[in-house]
């Protein structure tokens, strides 16, 4: 099993990454504040991105305790992981149920992506528990798939609400 302190480099830069990239939602947020609170579903959304992006932020920073073992670290994780997971879910579920077939198919993209970026913080909870192999890279995933769900949202906030 690999060491925690091998992944220090990994976790400062992803720790900057998703802090740098929280800063900008405010911004984009702020900038369409307005178009985002007259949209039902763009709020929710908002709520998703900045979620899923101080999850990965508040990860890394509890990777980076010194002294934090493996199984401290995974049990973090899975208590990480249950707000991050629920909250946006339930976000997802009021929003299936206010959608025509067609923005329907987009939600329940919006939601797969979605859960396709939180669901390795769970297995790598699971991993540092020692009850499924993979350790920090399932960590590593769930970061970089958790980066590209926020950028694509912020994409949307940001420019595609304008359309």
């Amino acid at each position: 099993m690999e060491h925690v302190e091998s992944w220090t480099d990994f976790l400062v830069a992803s720790a900057g990454a998703t802090a740098a990239l929280a800063g900008l939602l405010f911004v984009a947020l702020s900038i369409n504040l307005a178009k985002i609170l007259e949209l039902p579903q763009a709020s929710g959304r908002a709520g998703e991105t900045l979620v899923i992006l101080s999850t990965g932020l508040i990860g890394s920073l509890l990777a980076l305790i010194p002294g934090m073992d493996r199984a401290h670290l995974g049990l973090a994780f899975i208590v990480l992981w249950v707000p991050t997971w629920l909250g946006p879910s339930l976000i997802q579920v009021r929003t299936f149920r206010h959608h025509d077939y067609f923005k329907l198919s987009l939600a329940i993209w919006r939601s797969a992506l979605y859960q396709l970026a939180t669901i390795p913080l769970l297995l790598a909870g699971l991993s540092l528990r020692g009850w499924i192999g993979g350790g920090l890279y399932w960590f590593a995933a769930a970061l970089i798939l958790s980066l590209v769900v926020a950028l694509f949202s912020a994409w949307v906030l940001l420019v595609e609400i304008l359309r």
